[in-house]
């Protein structure tokens, strides 16, 4: 493995927090930010190290630890990304299955009646999750990447918990069940996030709240019942975080356009992926600019399978028409998976570095 990697001690490209952060307040730094909230394909982290990984990379979303912080601090480092997250999950109820592969897939929830509440599998021991906090924060101090918590939420636990169809039929038959469950979520993870700012707060970036609340036809739930469900809950489980004045980062799939009033009313600075699938991000761009601040929108699939010039000219585009006036940070549309070329992804973070210099887009270089 003897990639030539974007960073070396002279470069311009070493990572840069205050670039994230001037980016979200719609400023112009030096470039435009590249960031990835998840990455779980092994073959990508170990080309960029330049080394093997000895252990198995997991899907951080589905609640477990995925690559250790100091190779996750490291990669960073090498390729220039300001920040990595580290994940505070708690989603239980889930079933999983074994592929033939050996890789493990939700295939339901298992939370049906009352009775199951009793048996929801116990979230991790703060003390664990604080200690892991505090190795990315030392590999951060190291390499000069910044730090973010990013906790999963409530609504799409509690879909996950009692599965997708159930979940839909129990808002008619059983709203209470639904909130019930939603509420012994919320309140341990509120617990989690007071004591991570309280504890870290002045240390991190943001916060990142992980809640998929929408389908590619707009919300989950009819929007009356969305917000109440949803509204003061997501207040409850973010005021650690605005009491210090930190940004709050939403990462949601689905279309948007219902999504959005309801988040910014919230607070909610920065969405994440903005899927293509289902949005137009340049006209999202032209009404939220200066409001919520946009991230992603690369395809996953053009990552995958698109050539080289492909990926090179979608990068060019999305910084050509979204980079002026800051509020946007490139990033892939769901996450970097096995499957996608290593020789793909760092050429997307290279186009990033070369085209998002905001010298060159004022000056149409």
């Amino acid at each position: 493995m003897t990639e030539e990697f974007l960073y070396s001690e002279t470069s311009l490209e070493k990572p840069s927090p205050q670039r994230l952060l001037a980016i979200l307040d719609f400023k112009e730094p030096d470039r435009v930010p590249h960031l990835e909230f998840w990455i779980t394909s092994k073959a990508v982290y170990e080309y960029v190290l330049g080394r093997k990984l000895n252990y198995q990379i997991i899907d951080a979303r589905e609640g477990q630890k995925s690559i250790a912080p100091e190779d996750e601090v490291e990669f960073a480092f090498r390729i220039g990304m300001d920040a990595v997250p580290c994940n505070f999950s708690w989603r239980p109820g889930n079933v999983f299955k074994k592929a033939s592969d050996g890789t493990e897939h939700y295939v339901g929830g298992r939370i049906k009646t009352w009775e199951d509440l009793e048996t929801l599998e116990p979230p991790p021991p703060l003390e664990e999750q604080l200690a892991l906090l505090e190795r990315y924060l030392e590999a951060g101090k190291k390499y000069g990447v910044g730090i973010f918590p990013n906790f999963t939420s409530f609504f799409d636990s509690a879909q996950l918990a009692m599965g997708y169809e159930y979940f839909l039929y129990q808002i008619y038959d059983n709203l209470a069940l639904i909130e019930k469950l939603m509420d012994i979520l919320l309140e341990h993870q509120v617990k989690v996030v007071e004591a991570v700012f309280r504890y870290y707060g002045d240390r991190l970036l943001f916060m990142m709240v992980n809640d998929d609340i929408a389908y590619n036809s707009g919300l989950a739930v009819r929007p009356e019942l969305f917000r109440k469900l949803f509204c003061e809950r997501f207040k409850a489980l973010t005021e650690p975080a605005r009491a210090q004045s930190k940004k709050i980062v939403m990462h949601t799939d689905g279309k948007m356009d219902q999504v959005l009033p309801i988040l910014y009313e919230l607070g909610v600075g920065a969405v994440h992926p903005c899927e293509p699938e289902s949005n137009d991000i340049y006209e999202l761009k032209k009404k939220w600019y200066g409001k919520v601040a946009l991230i992603g929108n690369i395809h996953t699939p053009l990552l995958a399978y698109g050539s080289k010039e492909e990926i090179e000219e979608d990068v060019k585009e999305h910084l050509t028409r979204l980079a002026p006036g800051g509020g946007y940070v490139l990033s892939s549309s769901t996450s970097i998976f096995e499957g996608i070329p290593p020789e793909n992804f760092l050429h997307m973070v290279r186009c990033v570095h070369r085209f998002g210099v905001y010298e060159k887009l004022r000056g149409g270089a």
